[in-house]
């Protein structure tokens, strides 16, 4: 089961926008539920969920209250047992996020922790005295501000790496760990397939808590002292040996800022931790040192810099044997057709162009919903504004980088978690198929064109491509397992590779720009056309001259 998990393709769902069930205008269970024939029909093999746990929702689920509870917005228990069986029986596995490198401040091992100092729950989290009559240290929280939130005890801090309502649990502490161990079994004796950890490369922390930089002025990302540091792999080892050697299930982490050094630590093939690891290079290029928020460089990149990024980790995860989860979007990131493509002339063939990157690199690939249609990002007004890093933001923008509220808005709105959050757009109605009522959020103005509806109306649609992709991933070990080897590498305008086994080498050539790329592949001449997303042209030559956004999948030789 696993390597059918490996190899298969994975969906993630925001379960808040993915589909209304009961009517209420937010996403839920029975809204998975009714939609599982459409991916079983698109060739998902496993769906990731974004966390469905009961929240107090001040980070929308990645803040827990209790790990064993269904959050009301989205159904029961026995809506989620009624998913785990609707899903096997269309062979669709269900990955549940795994959080558990902070809880919600609302928790019952936080409250007991914080009213009384001598609590059994107090050493599950990181309180700390405070220093100069401020925090214990200069670390940032990773939404701005500093990264220790007051406790009610006198010049008394908690540790809140993320928001200040989400607390950071105490990994050294052998009952904390027990006690995330036993909940995990819990979900797997249910007949879940395996979980997607949060920052779960951020488990350890440095013992002393130091200043980071204290020379310098102001809150300091901690990095070093906060991202895997040593007891991270010991504590994932132990996971492994507790849980997830007991169960084939599929196990992926989110590696933070990892390096492939750290990822080859986490999910290589004989360490005994993980199974596969998200970095998040290719969908961070050209943020500035401050981050995505860092309007200095503003998203500023090249293709030169998008096909290094991507073959470095290609052949690093090769050359010491880890497997990636590749990915371009999901729940903290905006739609890559309008982040790496070209969302108004060319959108169907640069969310093609992209998709295809995705579905035949080596690793895992992970498609979120509304990618396989070409969902795109717009400007949200700020009174629609939902995500809390977004509203922060634009509070920090301000005071601390003496940015014009103007232009800290512009900023947010360009980057903000928001844009891949909106309602998933399934047709034409006035509330773009997601409900029957005015959704939680607001929906993209351009939903009447871009939908599911109108795509499965469509041959040549971004819908018929993936499924087409899909298909031709699963027809061929190559690009299962395949060896990646870069070819074309000076190029400055094509992404080329060919995935290859003993049986069979293809071709995958795609143009990342949106005018004409032309180049020279010998090899070309005499193969097979796979799959395209412009209309057949004829064989490959030596010379080519590709379209804006082309695709041409080529299997060396005549056999298909």
């Amino acid at each position: 089961m696993k390597q059918q998990l490996l190899e298969g393709v994975v969906y993630q769902i925001w379960p808040r926008s993915f589909k209304d069930g009961n009517g209420d205008g937010i996403g839920d269970l029975k809204g998975i539920i009714e939609k599982l024939d459409y991916l079983a029909d698109l060739g998902i093999t496993t769906i990731w969920l974004s966390p469905i746990y009961a929240s107090p929702d001040t980070d929308y689920g990645y803040d827990i209250r209790d790990y064993y509870s269904i959050h009301p917005d989205f159904g029961t228990m026995a809506d989620f047992d009624e998913l785990i069986r609707q899903a096997k029986a269309r062979h669709i596995a269900v990955v549940m996020d795994l959080v558990v490198s902070h809880t919600s401040d609302q928790h019952p091992w936080f409250l007991s922790a914080k009213a009384d100092p001598n609590s059994p729950y107090r050493n599950y989290y990181f309180f700390r005295q405070g220093k100069a009559g401020g925090p214990p240290n200069n670390w940032i929280s990773l939404f701005g501000g500093s990264a220790w939130t007051k406790a009610p005890q006198p010049d008394t801090y908690v540790l809140t790496l993320w928001t200040p309502t989400q607390v950071d649990l105490n990994w050294t502490n052998p009952a904390v760990r027990q006690d995330i161990y036993a909940m995990m079994r819990w979900w797997m004796d249910k007949g879940i397939a395996g979980f997607r950890m949060d920052a779960i490369n951020l488990i350890d922390k440095h013992p002393d808590f130091p200043d980071k930089d204290p020379h310098k002025k102001g809150y300091q990302f901690a990095d070093d002292l906060i991202r895997s540091r040593p007891l991270s792999y010991d504590y994932l080892a132990e996971m492994n040996r507790e849980v997830l050697s007991k169960y084939s299930g599929l196990y992926i982490g989110e590696g933070i800022l990892a390096k492939p050094d750290e990822v080859a630590r986490y999910s290589g093939i004989n360490e005994n931790r993980l199974d596969l690891m998200f970095h998040f290079d290719q969908v961070f290029l050209g943020n500035g040192p401050l981050g995505k928020y860092d309007f200095r460089k503003f998203y500023h990149w090249t293709i030169p810099q998008y096909k290094e990024t991507f073959f470095r980790w290609q052949l690093a995860s090769q050359a010491q044997q880890f497997r990636l989860g590749n990915f371009l979007s999901n729940h903290d990131n905006g739609r890559p057709v309008s982040r790496f493509g070209d969302d108004q002339r060319y959108r169907r063939e640069s969310a093609m162009a992209l998709l295809t990157n995705t579905l035949t690199a080596y690793g895992t690939p992970f498609i979120y919903q509304g990618e396989e249609i070409g969902m795109t990002n717009f400007t949200i007004d700020q009174a629609d504004w939902k995500d809390y890093e977004a509203i922060n933001a634009f509070s920090v923008l301000q005071s601390m980088m003496h940015v014009p509220a103007f232009v800290a808005r512009k900023i947010v709105q360009h980057v903000t978690r928001d844009l891949s959050r909106t309602p998933m757009q399934w047709d034409e109605g006035p509330y773009a198929g997601f409900s029957t009522v005015k959704p939680w959020m607001v929906i993209n103005p351009n939903a009447p064109k871009v939908n599911v509806k109108v795509d499965q109306g469509h041959p040549q649609s971004i819908h018929a491509y993936v499924k087409a992709l899909i298909a031709l991933r699963q027809k061929h070990e190559a690009l299962r397992s395949g060896s990646l080897t870069p070819i074309l590498e000076s190029h400055p305008h094509l992404l080329a590779y060919t995935r290859s086994t003993a049986e069979e080498t293809l071709v995958i050539l795609i143009n990342l720009a949106k005018h004409p790329a032309t180049f020279k592949y010998p090899e070309g001449e005499g193969s097979t056309l796979l799959l395209s997303n412009y209309p057949d042209r004829g064989p490959m030559m030596t010379k080519m001259v590709f379209a804006p956004y082309e695709v041409r999948i080529l299997k060396l030789g005549q056999s298909t």
